[in-house]
């Protein structure tokens, strides 16, 4: 009778874990996105091996407490201090249910260290693109061999290993773009490296997986994954890029998430038309070292620590090239 009430509640239970899964699969779910790179598989083989096995689990136990609930519950006749019945041990019961979860366990613990080495993808050889990548409070800027830099948005070749080397100029943060990868921190101090490679072209968005600061929800990258022949161009062409062009970058992703896109204020103070973003030694100054005293409300980061003198130019180019941050669209110097 036990028995076939156990049979009739887990017959009851599978379609709920079906739809479940089927739920988990979906954007927006439970479960990790469709991978795209043979790393990102292997993570995706950890979770739903891990998932299926704690589901099994989950299922049994609360089917066998409800069950016990319904079967040993107190009957009408039966007053309300009357002591249930004095149930002893079962060796052989107590037994099982001690050697099949540790045998659960040790085969989740054999699976996961055994695919564990795949999540880290090999990037050997002459064909490896190396991408150096800073983490900022609060963007990524990311470095290319032939000098090339990008703030917030990574563009890489398809079906090409890739090595991101990983660092922080401030405070600890986390590369996490879902499709791609696992996440990697970028700790002041050390370099991580991170290796994987696309299979499929196509943007894919990341963002900081660690708490970086008041802002660190805006700290968000994107990648691009590219044809090669696309990417050989873009690359070419990103080497030679303007000043501006550059400028206007770095203030998108260091400067307007906190001032604003016009410098009119959000987080930040409204700074367009301040003298300082005219005055490139002022703007050096503020940029590397950050301001944090106590005549001035709030606190900046050195968002530009680590920076070349290029890329100073580059800002203060855009900036002076802008007639509201500069000031000159109300008449200022």
């Amino acid at each position: 009778m036990f028995g076939s009430r156990l049979a009739a509640v887990l017959v009851a239970l599978v379609p709920a874990l079906v739809g479940a899964g089927t739920a988990a699969a979906a954007p927006g779910g439970i479960g990790p996105p469709d991978p795209v790179t043979g790393s990102g598989e292997a993570i995706n083989q950890i979770y739903w091996v891990v998932f299926a096995l704690c589901a099994v689990v989950f299922v049994l136990v609360e089917a066998a407490l409800i069950l016990f609930i319904v079967r040993f519950r107190r009957r009408p006749t039966v007053t309300e201090d009357a002591e249930g019945p004095q149930i002893h041990g079962n060796t052989r019961l107590e037994v099982i249910w001690t050697i099949i979860p540790a045998v659960l366990l040790a085969g989740m613990a054999v699976f996961v260290f055994a695919r564990t080495p795949a999540v880290q993808a090999s990037a050997d050889g002459d064909d490896v693109l190396t991408v150096r990548v800073q983490a900022h409070q609060f963007y990524w800027q990311y470095e290319y061999p032939n000098g090339a830099i990008t703030l917030d948005t990574l563009r890489l070749p398809v079906d090409r290993p890739i090595r991101l080397e990983l660092l922080s100029r401030d405070v600890d943060h986390s590369w996490w773009v879902p499709e791609l990868t696992g996440k990697r921190d970028a700790i002041p101090g050390q370099t991580n490296v991170l290796e994987f490679e696309p299979k499929r072209t196509g943007t894919f968005e990341g963002e900081c997986a660690e708490h970086c600061g008041a802002q660190h929800a805006v700290m968000y990258t994107q990648v691009e994954v590219l044809d090669q022949g696309a990417f050989d161009t873009w690359l070419r062409q990103a080497g030679d890029v303007g000043l501006e062009a550059l400028g206007q970058n770095e203030w998108e992703a260091a400067c307007a998430k906190c001032h604003g896109a016009e410098g009119e204020g959000d987080l930040g103070p409204p700074i367009a038309g301040n003298g300082t973003l005219r005055n490139r030694q002022a703007l050096i100054r503020l940029l590397s070292r950050g301001q944090n005293t106590p005549a001035l409300d709030g606190y900046m980061p050195p968002v530009g620590v680590g920076w070349n003198g290029r890329q100073y130019d580059a800002l203060v180019a855009y900036i002076r090239s802008n007639a509201k941050l500069s000031g000159e669209a109300e008449g200022g110097g």
